[in-house]
């Protein structure tokens, strides 16, 4: 018989900011904002009797202050904090087969304070020269409610050990200096050279053996270190036509520590903590980055071209060898235009070219038992279809000479214009059976956002 799939991904984002400016003098201000932000997202999939969900949540009350000083006239200083309270639900599987029920014994919720000072100066040197530097300092302490299981080779709970309300299990912190260098060749052209150390204490774990939405955002725990990675780029900057057109040209390399990604073979479970199937390693990105920008005249728009390579390699992982991280894209083209009808009337469009995820996929299909088993590729061997797409919208503003304090704008606009049916994610659709020899296996893609025509009303007052 037939076994289709059927999917549900529903997704959501609620959030809410509360921000506050002050002048103090004609040399120092403040901006500072609260936000509070709740994410959730769900993937579950039925096939004939068998059902399986998968949750996931983060939600996070945020506090920061920024400032901007002026001491002298070649001095422009930043500096600040920011605190996040992070309340983590990593991953809750459920799943069902005919009439028996699989809850979850790993729906653990993880605790977590993140916190950061930094300092910024940017330092007009001369005519010429120019400098940018900047240190900050991150911290990220996980804390309880929380317990730690020990496991035997089988993988059975044996011990635990638990952590009341709010205390430390894991604190992590470390220094993230950047510094950028500017030289002026003329009043039009420049160069730059940068290098940035940043500590990731937040975490996408994706799972290399599929291309089913199962990513996961995962904290730093006393199991899973920050991500480390240093960032060196440079790049040529002109301008042409009186400044009508900006350009840049610029390189980079980007090498990246503590990397996460899924143990081979992993499934979703209901008993072991998912950091348990958590295997680590190394990565590494470097490409290209070609921007046009027109700032002038009643068309303007900018496009932007980037050309880059992502390998991740893992000791458990493709036999040790490097591999394209699953968002590898090695073209990446955004075009956007906007003109200006009139006072009133605005018109944009855009559109994004991508090459698609690399994936996972089954090379080979066999019947061992009456049961289908198959055989993978290498890790991230094969590409989806690319991913590109066009949008419209119309703009209406209000009238130039109102002065009321109210002031709207309508939005019409058209998301995917053509309706291009970006791929998703892969399954394999199977028909007839094996007993028989009438089993057929056919690979099917799930697409998601066709085309949208929205209308939007915007006030401020």
């Amino acid at each position: 018989g037939r076994q289709s799939l059927d999917v549900n991904i529903p997704w959501g984002n609620a959030t809410g900011t509360l921000r506050w400016n002050h002048v103090f003098n004609n040399k120092l201000f403040a901006n500072t904002t609260a936000v509070y932000n709740d994410y959730n997202f769900s993937f579950s999939a039925a096939q004939n009797n068998f059902s399986v969900k998968l949750a996931s949540g983060i939600r996070d009350v945020s506090l920061k202050q920024d400032y901007d000083f002026y001491p002298f006239s070649k001095h422009k200083l930043k500096f600040g904090f920011l605190y996040t309270y992070h309340r983590f639900t990593p991953s809750v599987v459920s799943g069902r087969q005919d009439s028996i029920a699989f809850n979850p014994l790993n729906a653990q919720v993880k605790f977590a304070h993140e916190g950061a000072v930094y300092l910024q100066d940017d330092w007009e040197i001369n005519d010429k020269w120019n400098i940018n530097a900047g240190l900050r300092y991150s911290a990220f302490q996980q804390i309880g409610a929380y317990k730690i299981y020990k496991t035997d080779a089988d993988g059975n709970r044996t011990d635990s050990t638990v952590f009341g309300k709010g205390a430390n299990v894991k604190t992590y912190g470390g220094l993230e200096p950047r510094l950028t260098l500017r030289y002026s060749l003329n009043e039009t052209t420049s160069f730059k050279a940068s290098v940035t150390r940043n500590l990731q204490y937040i975490h996408l774990v994706s799972n290399a053996g599929t291309t089913l939405p199962t990513d996961l955002w995962v904290p730093s725990t006393y199991k899973v270190k920050p991500q480390l990675s240093w960032l060196y780029a440079a790049g040529l900057f002109k301008n042409f036509k009186n400044n009508t057109f900006e350009t840049s040209l610029e390189l980079y390399y980007k090498d990246m520590q503590n990397q996460i990604e899924y143990r081979e073979g992993y499934t979703p479970n209901t008993i072991a903590d998912t950091e348990d199937d958590f295997v680590f390693g190394k990565g590494w990105s470097y490409g290209s980055e070609l921007f046009v920008n027109k700032v002038k005249g009643r068309l303007t728009g900018w496009v932007g071209y980037t050309l880059s390579w992502t390998w991740r390699k893992f000791p458990e992982l493709n036999f040790g060898e490097k591999y394209p991280a699953k968002y590898d894209r090695r073209n990446d083209l955004s075009v956007v235009a906007m003109y200006k009808l009139n006072d009133r009337w605005k018109l944009a469009g855009t559109f994004v070219y991508g090459t698609g995820n690399a994936a996972t996929l089954p090379q080979r299909f066999y019947i061992v038992g009456g049961i289908l088993s198959q055989e993978y590729s290498r890790i991230n061997q094969y590409r989806l279809p690319s991913y590109h797409r066009l949008d419209f919208s119309a703009i209406l503003q209000g009238k130039k000479n109102d002065t009321r304090k109210l002031k709207t704008e309508w939005v019409f606009s058209v998301y995917n214009a053509y309706s291009r049916q970006n791929p998703y994610f892969i399954y394999f659709d199977q028909t007839g059976s094996p007993l028989d020899g009438s089993l057929q296996v056919q690979a099917k893609q799930v697409s998601i956002f066709p085309i949208i025509p929205a209308v939007t009303w915007n006030f401020k007052f």
